[in-house]
């Protein structure tokens, strides 16, 4: 499989079959923040969406962002999210080294890890090249 390719496609965050990612062994899920867990430069998750992170928390996967994002932009996020759930801001998608800094703030091997975001150049290359498992989602739905 190229590393343009994702591994699996999704019409959105919503429609990902979370209990047979842990079946597989996974153990954490990272997402991008624009189209993905909200429309573009979103300050405020939709409440489904806060729901669900809270429904994968409970169900024991760890939780992170990712975004390429800066500061000023995410701050109301941040302390939306809670302290539970790790963001790396201004990654550099698609650079090795947000990926790793995320990883390593949730404890998790790559092996372990699904990244799901919507777009190729970043989310899911920078993924694929990571050796994380990649999910490109068509775009944000509520």
């Amino acid at each position: 499989m190229g590393p343009l390719r994702a591994r699996e496609v999704a019409h959105s965050i919503f429609d990902v079959d979370y209990p047979r990612l842990w079946a597989s062994g996974k153990r954490a899920v990272i997402f991008d923040l624009d189209n993905t867990l909200g429309e573009r430069r979103t300050s405020k998750l939709h409440p489904e969406v806060s729901k669900l992170l809270v429904d994968l928390r409970a169900r024991g996967f760890r939780v992170g962002v990712l975004t390429n994002r800066r500061w000023r932009s995410v701050e109301s996020l941040v302390a939306e999210l809670g302290p539970d759930v790790p963001l790396v801001r201004m990654a550099h998608k698609p650079s090795r080294k947000g990926y790793a800094a995320l990883l390593g703030r949730l404890g998790v091997s790559a092996a372990e890890a699904v990244m799901i975001g919507d777009r190729t150049l970043t989310d899911v290359f920078g993924a694929n090249r990571c050796g994380i498992h990649s999910i490109r989602v068509s775009g944000f739905s509520s």
